[in-house]
């Protein structure tokens, strides 16, 4: 697979705004878009973001038509995708790929339902895409903080991340191309057109509000299936807002079953890497190579490659 990368963000380029999932709040969409305008960017707002269909921004052929339109514009550099949701998996069978693959690969990110969406223009049309903020990330306090992990990857700049508040469950390093995203959708895929071989890849996953007996499920799919024996290295973010809701406690914990489900591999794992739900979400692009160190105080992870072209 020869991987196409987009070309990086700079000041004056256009940023799409794309609801492939809900529809965001006008004040909050105004609130983001005066953030990016007044450091330089111009943003361009797809108009399905003031469309309402129940929760979302339009029907699955409303919603992929409006992605398709940005991908295909030769004014946007980059789309952020409004805000999370759900029933973005079905968007997939209303895309057509096969045209897209002849269209230059513009920067594409968000997290949570997006996740269908990254990882299948990554594998369909092999290009770089970004696990990262939304929109409406910069709709709050957390905005500076975004922007300045978002900018420094969307530029070109070599980054390395120190984790120094993560959890170390088994020690080593690793290295390939990043994969991932939401566990449950990602889990989804699997299976699928729309996912790429693991192997030899680090797999990173978050997810929220999920069942702790779903995890465990999810958990024995992926070592069923191959694809913990396969990779080079895990990292877990944040699981936010974990359930335990049935008749009869479950037992374990999420580090327990890490632990368990990654039993006998030799790569590096690590949980509450600084991705999530919740502020943390540092920029991640599926398909550039990566280095991970699992160490007894502090864990890193190197970007091998730039992720963009700079032009």
């Amino acid at each position: 697979m020869i991987l196409q990368k987009p070309r990086a963000l700079n000041k004056g380029d256009t940023i799409g705004v794309v609801a492939t999932g809900r529809w965001l709040n006008p004040d909050r969409l105004d609130q983001a878009t005066h953030f990016w305008e007044t450091r330089g960017y111009r943003v361009k707002i797809h108009p399905n973001n003031y469309s309402r269909y129940h929760e979302w921004g339009g029907d699955f052929e409303e919603r992929a038509t409006a992605l398709a339109d940005y991908l295909c514009d030769p004014e946007i550099t980059a789309i952020f995708n409004a805000g999370g949701g759900n029933r973005t998996l079905h968007l997939l069978d209303y895309i057509n790929f096969e045209r897209l693959k002849n269209t230059p690969p513009k920067i594409i990110m968000g997290f949570s339902d997006t996740t269908a969406l990254i990882n299948a223009l990554h594998h369909k049309c092999h290009w770089v895409t970004f696990h990262g903020p939304s929109i409406a990330g910069y709709s709050k306090d957390t905005a500076e903080i975004h922007y300045k992990e978002v900018t420094e990857i969307l530029s070109g700049d070599s980054v390395s991340h120190n984790f120094t508040h993560a959890q170390t469950l088994r020690q080593g390093t690793g290295s390939g191309p990043l994969i991932g995203g939401n566990m449950c959708i990602f889990t989804y895929l699997l299976g699928t057109e729309f996912i790429s071989d693991l192997k030899g890849k680090i797999l990173f996953l978050e997810d929220e509000s999920e069942e702790i007996r779903n995890i465990d499920r999810m958990l024995l799919h992926l070592r069923r299936l191959g694809h913990m024996e396969s990779i080079s290295g895990l990292m877990i973010g944040g699981f936010s807002m974990i359930g335990n809701n049935g008749s009869i406690s479950f037992p374990y914990s999420l580090e327990e079953l890490l632990l368990e489900h990654t039993e006998g591999l030799n790569i590096p794992v690590i949980m509450n890497a600084p991705f999530s739900h919740s502020k943390d979400i540092i920029p991640l692009p599926l398909g550039i190579e990566a280095a991970l160190t699992a160490g007894a105080e502090t864990s890193t992870l190197k970007l091998l490659e730039s992720a963009v072209q700079k032009i």
